[in-house]
């Protein structure tokens, strides 16, 4: 028996593994809130109900930048809002338009 022949006895054999295994199916799972529980606020330092909030954080060393997803918990008044939460400005008036413009058009000369 030749090497090559070995070979595609190899590939023969894990081609026909492959085809009998299932694929996987995706199973869409309902994504909801983690429960709080008692903990140590790492932004405020007191006792008290916590929920995990999920970040990125960069870090650069000797040259090389790093990123990953770091867990940080909060209580309830320091956990960051989501940005459909936060409220947005109110729109300009009149006035404030046509002094924005006004200085727009200055800048311009």
């Amino acid at each position: 028996m030749d090497f090559s022949d070995k070979f595609y006895a190899k590939n023969a054999a894990s081609a026909r593994a492959w085809a009998e295994t299932e694929p996987k199916k995706h199973e869409v799972r309902e994504r909801k809130h983690s429960e709080p529980k008692m903990g140590i606020c790492e932004k405020c330092k007191k006792e008290a109900l916590v929920r995990p909030h999920r970040s990125r954080e960069t870090d650069i060393k000797d040259g090389a930048a790093s990123y990953g997803v770091v867990v940080h918990y909060y209580c309830e008044d320091c956990y960051p809002q989501s940005r459909r939460n936060t409220p947005t400005e109110p729109p300009m008036s009149a006035k404030q338009v046509k002094n924005l413009l006004r200085g727009a058009k200055k800048n311009l000369r």
